[in-house]
């Protein structure tokens, strides 16, 4: 097996390793330096025993492929790629200092109206971008969108982790998998992985508009049972706002084109979304400095000291602000007859058979 990169390592005579930053299912991310321009980066380096797998090896090249040639303000940066002296792939990021949205939003308890739509439009801006590229992002959620400061604007937004991102036709495997983190999946990516497009994502886009708003999800993973979420996300419908300053228009835009459960009822692009929530913006936010810590934290401790006044959900625990997402951060889930389950209406009194498919059907 091949040896771990290490402080002091100089990657391909150019990147010298500073530090860990933090590790996760699909790779280590560690902060280095340009070893002639002095520039800090974050390098993501694939896992050794994953760089066998031509799977894993390709959707490790699709981040680096999104993230370098889309070029958008809004999506974080990749400059360089290459590979370890053991032939391991590796991909360079720009440094990003501030927080994970998903880390905001249960820091203080969800946002104002006014705050959600300036992070929601960046959001669509930057996957309007990809859309148009051919890139379906496919894991969006809050713990891939990071905020950080620029031209001293606060909650400038990165999105990040394009690694289950699709460039073009599924591959015969994905046909077969629901692929990306359950509490954002659109119900037609459960149902049809083999059918979604760009309209996944703008569902994806409004769970993080109503976790913003609310400091919670639509369907939150209550028990760890991935099958009664996933019928929940399928067939419920999503508890309302009590938001008094949530505008009736963009509470109906919310549940009826952002969350709708039929994709034909969404927008049918980015665009649009930008569009329609530009509407609700009166003002962009004043131009001021972020004042909460940016410092490095472990990303597998809980914090002490923070201030949370909402649980943080146990998928946001897990890391950190990085500078990017780690693992693929989705769950890949391919049981066929969960699938087919999940498309069909629960009976009215529940079954108590070994039939896998019964239970799905009846964990509602």
């Amino acid at each position: 097996m091949a040896s771990e990169v290490k402080a002091g390592d100089l990657l391909e005579g150019r990147y010298r390793i500073l530090d860990t930053l933090g590790a996760g299912g699909m790779g280590t991310v560690y902060l280095a330096e340009h070893n002639l321009i002095k520039r800090r980066v974050a390098i993501k380096i694939l896992h050794p025993e994953l760089a066998i797998d031509a799977n894993v090896v390709e959707r490790f090249m699709n981040e680096a492929r999104a993230a370098g040639t889309l070029g958008h303000p809004n999506i974080v940066e990749s400059t360089d790629m290459g590979f370890t002296h053991e032939h391991v792939p590796y991909i360079v990021f720009e440094h990003l200092e501030g927080t994970l949205l998903t880390d905001e939003i249960y820091r203080v308890g969800g946002f104002s109206v006014r705050r959600s739509l300036w992070i929601a439009q960046q959001i669509a801006s930057a996957l309007h971008a990809a859309h148009n590229a051919g890139v379906i992002h496919r894991d969006l959620k809050s713990d891939n969108v990071f905020l950080t400061d620029r031209d001293e604007m606060l909650d400038h937004v990165k999105v990040l982790d394009f690694g289950i991102s699709r460039f073009s036709q599924l591959s015969e495997s994905d046909h077969k998998m629901v692929m990306g983190t359950p509490e954002y999946l659109a119900p037609e990516a459960i149902t049809r992985p083999e059918a979604i497009d760009g309209r996944a994502d703008i569902y994806a886009l409004g769970v993080i508009l109503y976790e913003m708003l609310a400091a919670r999800r639509p369907f939150p993973s209550q028990d760890g049972d991935p099958k009664a979420l996933l019928h929940r996300i399928v067939h419920d419908t999503p508890e309302p706002l009590n938001v008094p300053e949530l505008p009736p228009a963009l509470h109906d835009i919310l549940f009826g084109k952002l969350l709708a459960k039929d994709p034909d009822e969404r927008f049918p692009t980015m665009i649009e979304v930008e569009s329609a929530l530009d509407k609700f913006v009166t003002e962009k936010p004043t131009p001021m400095r972020r004042n909460r810590p940016q410092k490095t934290i472990d990303p597998f401790s809980v914090r002490p000291g923070t201030r949370t006044p909402v649980p943080v959900p146990v998928a946001a625990r897990r890391r950190s602000w990085m500078p990017y997402g780690i693992a693929i951060g989705g769950v890949v889930i391919g049981l066929i007859g969960l699938i087919i389950g999940l498309t069909r209406e629960p009976p009215a009194t529940p079954c108590d058979c070994g039939d896998p498919k019964a239970n799905v059907r009846s964990s509602h």
